[in-house]
């Protein structure tokens, strides 16, 4: 391989208005001696084409690494020269590009400030155009415009030269009539029906009869949603009160009415029925102070619990009974 590369040489000729850029440059011609390599690594190579190792052996593994090391160093030193090659080659090209580059910027700098000159002309027309199209949506609008800002309706389309402001007066002036339409239509047809306020505020924001709709039904279901969901964690309904003041116990047997825990006088006492024999009461029942106490039933009947209020009470114990589970009761209770 040849070891000098031959540089492409770029040269600038200054011409004597030197309004433009002329280049003068000689192709250059890189000469290596690719035959003679090519007929080396292929006979290099040849020694290991189809080479096998029989790798369960360590010297055999150490081998086929060393074996491998070899033909990758080989490639690596024609690469490098490669790449050294292509860097000089590069240099001069390189420093052309840099040099075209550092002139046109002086170009871009110019061109930048008149460019910045204009836009921030353009942004005023625009502004003054938005402006213009505001205070007539204001004068057309009438009752809508405290309710519905312009900016709702602006189209940014509408502020470009080729759109015109004749046209764009006109497409704002039917726009604000068809949200007119709109309003008018769901005042008639729903106003005073629930979650109509909840549709009118979305027609006033959107501008879309169809969504302002589907906004009402969703807010009904919601609710009937929320309903449904009370509904499932209301405790079932308190039996009646006469029903629960045959629970009701107190010393000597004496059934009472009560409502919520507080007594308030005995019940109306039905005919009574053939009584069995007499029974003698037991006496009350006494081992220490009297404390509060609950007693969990899992269930029990009307008789059955008249039967343990009479035999509660003739032992001296008082109490109410309270129809439920003990969740039920306490949450009775606290509401």
């Amino acid at each position: 391989m040849s070891n000098e590369a031959e540089n492409v040489v770029a040269e600038v000729i200054e011409e004597q208005d030197a309004s433009s850029l002329t280049v003068a440059y000689k192709p250059s011609v890189i000469e290596a001696n690719f035959d003679a390599l090519e007929a080396h690594v292929r006979k290099t190579v040849e020694a290991y084409d189809g080479a096998t190792y029989d790798l369960t052996k360590k010297e055999n593994i150490a081998e086929a690494k060393r074996d491998r090391s070899y033909l990758n160093g080989l490639k690596k030193e024609i690469d490098e020269r490669r790449k050294a090659v292509k860097r000089e080659y590069s240099k001069p090209l390189d420093a052309f590009e840099k040099r075209c580059k550092q002139i046109t910027a002086i170009i871009d700098e110019a061109a930048g400030n008149i460019k910045a000159q204009l836009d921030q002309a353009e942004e005023e027309r625009k502004a003054r155009a938005y402006a213009k199209l505001q205070e007539h949506y204001e004068e057309f609008a009438g009752l809508l415009a405290p309710v519905v800002p312009y900016e709702r309706f602006h189209e940014p389309q509408w502020l470009n030269k080729t759109f015109g402001e004749i046209k764009a007066y006109e497409a704002l002036e039917a726009k604000v009539s068809k949200l007119a339409g709109d309003w008018e239509t769901l005042k008639s047809q729903f106003e005073g029906e629930p979650f109509y306020a909840e549709a009118e505020r979305e027609l006033f924001a959107t501008l879309d009869l169809g969504a302002a709709l589907t906004a009402a039904r969703k807010a009904a279901e919601e609710a009937a949603r929320i309903a449904e969901l009370k509904a499932a964690m209301e405790p079932e309904p308190e039996p009646e009160a006469a029903s629960e003041s045959a629970g009701n116990w107190y010393p000597g047997g004496s059934p009472m009415q009560e409502i919520g825990d507080e007594p308030i006088g005995p019940a109306p006492i039905a005919a009574p029925a053939p009584a069995p024999a007499p029974v003698a009461s037991p006496a009350p029942v006494s081992s220490g102070p009297a404390t509060p106490c609950v007693m969990l039933i899992d269930s029990a009947t009307t008789d059955q619990m008249q039967a343990i209020g009479r035999f509660c009470g003739s032992i001296g114990v008082s109490g109410v009974f309270k129809r439920g589970t003990l969740q039920q009761v306490y949450e009775r209770t606290i509401r």
